[in-house]
């Protein structure tokens, strides 16, 4: 279970900060936005710093079935070459993107709001 909480935790909390951020954005860019005074900066802090968490302990999880599993090889036969591959996967991933989360989260904080392109 560990191994692919590892390969599955990262990507899952990337996709779903990307889909509340860049909904949350356009909400408060939108005409009806200004009546509702969205506070953009601290929802973002807080949707990057949970979603960077979540990635981090994926990570973690990839980690421990890795080293569950460490005198196995990638062909060995399933289920300990499976666990070895996908803790392999989950390290290799993780950082990618949490990277990715840690820069559209810092992007939203630095960059000007709701400019027509």
């Amino acid at each position: 279970m560990l191994a692919w909480i590892g390969v599955g935790a990262a990507p899952a909390v990337w996709a779903l900060n990307h889909v509340f951020g860049m909904g949350l954005t356009l909400a408060a860019c939108e005409r009806a936005g200004s009546s509702w005074d969205i506070a953009v900066h601290a929802v973002t802090i807080v949707l990057t710093a949970s979603a960077a968490t979540i990635a981090v302990l994926g990570g973690v999880a990839s980690i421990l079935a890795f080293r569950a599993v460490r005198e196995a090889q990638k062909d060995d036969p399933p289920p300990p070459g499976r666990i070895f591959f996908l803790g392999i996967v989950g390290m290799a991933i993780t950082p990618l993107f949490l990277a990715m989360i840690l820069m559209s989260g810092s992007g939203v904080l630095t960059l000007t709001l709701c400019r027509q392109s």
